[in-house]
C-alpha cells in the first residue's frame, strides 16, 4: 500500500487493518453466515463514537486531558475555546455532537468553526476531517470551502473568515466550471491578499451540480462498462429497455432496489454502510448530472471501481488475493484523491467492508452475500 497516500494510522486502525484486510482470505463463502465475523466487527466500528475519540485526542494535545467519555469536561471547554477564541457562542449543533450525535457532512460552517477553535493547521483539518468527520475538507468549489481554505492556508484570524463570508455572501454560482478545481486551490495557496481573493472568489464559485465533475465523469465511464457487461450476460433479453440502472444495481450490490425485503439493510448491516447507497433514482441523477450528495457520489466511484476492478482480476490462490488487495487498495486510494473525495480509512464501516470484500477468492460474490444478509429476515 502507498503510504504516502495513506492516512495517519494508529494502533486502532493498525488493528483493523490486521484483523479484517489483511488477515487470512475469505474463501468461497456459500451464505452470509461465513462473513458475520467481519459484519459484527464493521457493526461495533459503526457504534463506536469516532467523532468523541478525535476530539479528546486534540485537546488533550492542547492540555485539556480527557477521554471520550468525558464529555462535560470536552464540551465546557470547547464552549470555553469558542467564546474566547471565536467570539461566540458554541452552536447547538456542535454541543450536539459532544452529547453523541455523530456530525453530518453537510454542516460545514460549523464542522470548520470548531477547527478554529481546536487551533489546527490546514495539515491537521484536512486529517480531522476524515478521520473523524468522515469526510473531507476544502471542496473550493464551494463558496464556503474556499474562504476556510484560503484563511487556513494564510493562517488569517477567525475574524477574517466571518469578514469574507459576509462579503462572499451574494455571489451567483457560475453557470460553468470553467477552471478545474486543482487550479482554484493553487491560485488560493498563492493569493494571499484578501481583496485580490473575494474577487477572484467572485468568478469562481459553483453550485453541487458543477462539483466532482471528474469523479460524475470517472462513474458514468464506469457506469457504461458496466451495462455492457450486463447486458452481454441477458441471454434471455429479460431487461426491459429503460431498466438498466436497476440491473447495475443488481450487479453491483446484489439486489434489485425495489427488493421488498431491503429494508433489512438498515437493521443487519452498518448504517454507515447502508445510508447513501446507490439506487435507480440516485444513479440516474448521476448519470444525468443532477445534484446528488458526498457521500452517495463516494460511494458510487467506489462501489464501480470494485466491480471493476474485480471483474478483471483473477483471484487464484492466497497470494494473488493480496496483491490484488494491495493493487485495488492503491489504485482506489489515488482515485479517491485524484477526484477530491476523503482517502481510505477503515474505521469508516464502508470502506473496511469493502475492503473486507476484497479480501476473499471472489470479491463480487463476497459483495453480494454480505448485502444478502441484511436482506435476510
Amino acid at each position: 500500500m502507498n503510504d504516502n497516500n495513506e492516512l495517519p494510522r494508529d494502533d486502532s486502525t493498525q488493528y483493523i487493518y490486521d484483523e479484517m484486510i489483511l488477515d487470512n482470505p475469505v474463501l468461497n463463502p456459500s451464505s452470509p453466515s461465513d462473513l458475520i465475523t467481519g459484519i459484527n466487527k464493521a457493526l461495533e466500528l459503526d457504534s463506536q463514537p469516532i467523532f468523541l475519540e478525535g476530539l479528546a485526542k486534540r485537546l488533550c494535545e492542547l492540555g485539556t486531558i480527557c477521554t471520550k467519555d468525558d464529555k462535560q469536561i470536552m464540551l465546557a471547554e470547547v464552549k470555553r475555546r469558542f467564546k474566547q477564541l471565536l467570539g461566540k457562542d458554541c452552536p447547538k449543533a456542535v454541543t450536539n455532537w459532544i452529547k453523541g450525535t455523530p456530525p453530518g457532512v453537510t454542516n460545514r460552517c460549523n464542522q470548520y468553526d470548531l477547527c478554529y477553535a481546536l487551533e489546527m493547521n490546514e495539515q491537521q483539518v484536512h486529517i480531522f476531517f476524515e478521520k473523524y468527520y468522515l469526510t473531507i475538507p476544502f471542496n473550493v468549489k464551494s463558496r464556503i470551502d474556499a474562504v476556510y481554505f484560503y484563511c487556513f492556508v494564510h493562517q488569517k484570524p477567525y475574524s477574517a473568515v466571518t469578514k469574507m463570508l459576509e462579503a462572499s455572501s451574494g455571489f451567483v454560482p457560475q453557470e460553468n466550471a470553467h477552471t478545474h478545481t486543482s487550479q482554484i486551490a493553487r491560485t488560493i495557496r498563492e493569493t494571499d491578499d484578501d481583496d485580490k481573493f473575494i474577487e477572484y472568489l467572485s468568478a469562481h464559485c459553483y453550485n453541487n451540480e458543477q462539483q466532482f465533475q471528474m469523479a460524475r465523469e470517472l462513474i458514468n465511464n464506469d457506469i457504461d462498462e458496466i451495462k455492457k457487461i450486463v447486458l452481454a450476460k441477458d441471454h434471455t433479453n429479460s431487461i426491459r429497455k429503460g431498466r438498466e440502472n436497476s440491473s447495475v444495481i443488481d450487479e453491483l450490490l446484489g439486489y434489485r432496489y425495489q427488493s421488498p425485503d431491503r429494508k433489512g439493510l438498515s437493521r443487519k448491516l452498518p448504517k454507515r454502510f447502508t445510508e447513501s447507497l446507490i439506487n435507480d433514482v440516485t444513479l440516474g441523477k448521476i448519470i444525468n448530472g443532477e445534484k446528488a450528495t458526498y457521500e452517495t457520489l463516494r460511494k458510487a466511484l467506489m462501489l464501480c471501481r470494485f466491480y471493476r476492478f474485480y471483474n478483471e482480476a483473477n483471484n487464484i490462490d492466497e497470494l494473488t488475493i493480496n496483491g490484488n488487495l494491495l493493487d485495488f487498495y492503491d489504485e482506489l486510494n489515488n482515485r479517491l484523491i485524484q477526484c477530491g473525495f476523503a482517502r481510505l480509512y477503515v474505521r469508516h464501516p464502508f470502506d473496511c467492508l469493502l475492503l473486507y470484500c476484497a479480501n476473499s477468492d471472489n470479491p463480487i460474490v463476497t459483495m453480494n452475500t454480505l448485502n444478502e444478509y441484511g436482506n435476510e429476515e
